[in-house]
């Protein structure tokens, strides 16, 4: 344990300063008499609450305990730290535990959760720097700075429950901007047409997010275009555009097929519906195999080390976040969404049937899909 007068552990003090800053966005946002935020005096747990607040409008939050005045070994749970600022927010406006208060408490919460930054990453990013700045040292080198500061790397990997992958993930990341791709309908011997395109969009969106991306459309004509990290924006782009022909020319095949069996037989009537439920068919087992190729690639990419899996999907929700972040900023006040445009899916056995055939039939690889006569496979 660390002895030291100051009111925060110097390990607390990033976490301090997130929750101090999406405390005070919540309480201009919802114009509420915050003075100030500070770190709790009395670490003691056996005589200071988790947090409190005082009528002029100060917040005072634990961070860590104390013991006979030397620091814990273990801070408060970090979730424990957010839900508490958000109790003490509610409290600027109700000064009791009353039904009135234990509203507001819900909303704060929720508000204060969306403002939460992640402090996982700001850790990442900081080991970022970090490790530069080691590799800056023994440049020069001064091999006792570089030694030092790769100790103290190795201690916040530690501490932090971190892998070196991490780092390397996260600098990358920091390298990978935001993009807006859009699709080259011409050079994919796309048609271009003066409407939205139900199924078309359906399948951008089973692109989007099988490649950590969202999507714009238009809604005077059926351009879309993807919005994601430059590595997946443009393989979804990619990936879009070489799908698109061969999943028409599948359809209409199919469809053509079963229209000369139905005419031999004078069964015409039976070609209602065939086309929606093979789209919809397609479009159904075609994400399924994109989630179930993710699953793989998620268990390939940590073989063997505990909570590998948990910790690539975070990544894959820390890139989400990030698009989602671009979007916010970009669109902030002038977003308008489109409505959904609905197909005549119906339920036609042959239709459905024919479609997930041809579902399982495109080859998924690493970077894209291919259909069944495709003598290439988009990605190997």
């Amino acid at each position: 344990m660390t002895q030291t007068t100051d009111t925060l552990h110097p390990d607390d003090v990033l976490l301090f300063h997130e929750v101090v800053r999406a405390t005070k966005n919540v309480a201009k946002q919802y114009e509420l008499h915050l003075k100030e935020i500070q770190p709790h005096p009395d670490c003691s747990y056996a005589k200071s609450p988790l947090g409190d607040c005082a009528h002029d409008g100060t917040i005072r939050l634990t961070m860590r305990g104390k013991t006979n005045g030397v620091w814990d070994e273990e801070p408060r749970h970090e979730e424990d730290v957010w839900d508490t600022a958000a109790h003490e927010l509610a409290h600027l406006k109700h000064m009791n535990h009353g039904i009135a208060f234990q509203e507001f408490e819900t909303e704060m919460l929720a508000a204060i959760r969306n403002r939460k930054q992640d402090h996982r990453e700001k850790v990442l990013a900081r080991l970022v720097k970090m490790q530069a700045q080691r590799d800056g040292e023994a440049t020069l080198g001064n091999l006792d700075a570089a030694e030092a500061f790769a100790a103290a790397i190795n201690r916040m990997l530690i501490d932090y429950e971190l892998n070196p992958s991490d780092i390397d993930y996260a600098r990358t990341a920091d390298t990978d901007p935001i993009v807006d791709v859009r699709v080259d309908l011409k050079k994919y011997g796309i048609k271009a047409q003066g409407s939205r395109i139900a199924w078309q969009e359906q399948l951008a969106r089973i692109v989007a997010t099988a490649h950590l991306c969202t999507f714009l459309i238009s809604t005077r004509h059926n351009s879309i275009t993807f919005v994601g990290t430059k590595s997946h924006a443009t393989v979804a782009e990619y990936v879009y555009g070489t799908l698109v022909p061969p999943v028409k020319k599948m359809s209409l095949r199919d469809y053509e097929a079963f229209m000369r069996v139905c005419i031999k037989e004078g069964r015409r009537h039976e070609l209602h519906g065939f086309m929606g439920s093979w789209l919809h068919s397609f479009m159904e087992r075609l994400s399924q195999r994109f989630d179930e190729a993710r699953k793989a690639a998620v268990a390939a990419a940590a073989p063997g080390i505990p909570g590998g899996e948990s910790t690539a999907m975070v990544r894959l929700d820390g890139a989400l976040a990030k698009v989602k972040k671009h979007i916010d900023d970009r669109f902030s006040r002038k977003r308008k969404y489109a409505s959904a445009l609905n197909s005549p899916y119906g339920h036609h056995e042959e239709g459905r049937a024919k479609g997930l055939a041809a579902a399982n039939s495109m080859v998924i690889g690493r970077r894209g899909v291919t259909g069944e006569r495709s003598p290439k496979l988009l990605g190997s």
